[in-house]
């Protein structure tokens, strides 16, 4: 089994930069259509198959694929997250205010903001210190 920890992270960089565009301009259903394909994308990887794309986006930009790769992970903190916080609110208090306050707080654009500020500081940090 083949370990595609950096198409991942790839993928959830491309993700979290088109969907937090897409959200600040309003187009939810677009949105929610690459949602599906980044859950489609996520489904290949877990068995075995690479979609296409992100080999030659890796080959042809390797600069780019770093900075991708360090905000990656923020698509997938945020959905546990959610998930988390949804299952909380229903499992152990069944409180329909807990859910939207956590909704709302998942949904909130300038979260993926700021922590992609904070990573792509600290990948331009470890970039420059491997550098020299």
């Amino acid at each position: 089994m083949k370990l595609y920890s950096k198409e991942a992270l790839i993928l959830g960089g491309i993700y979290g930069i088109l969907e937090t565009l897409l959200s600040f301009l309003g187009c939810e259903t677009t949105t929610g259509i690459l949602f599906l394909l980044f859950i489609l994308g996520m489904f290949m990887l877990c068995f075995n198959k690479a979609p296409k794309f992100l080999s030659n986006f890796i080959s042809n930009y390797p600069k780019t694929s770093y900075y991708l790769c360090a905000i990656g992970w923020i698509p997938y903190f945020m959905f546990i997250v959610f998930v988390m916080l949804i299952g909380g609110g229903y499992i152990i208090d069944y409180s329909d205010t807990m859910v939207e306050y956590s909704t709302n707080i998942m949904s909130y654009p300038y979260t993926t903001i700021y922590l992609a500020i904070a990573s792509l500081i600290i990948a331009f940090v470890r970039k420059k210190q491997i550098s020299k």
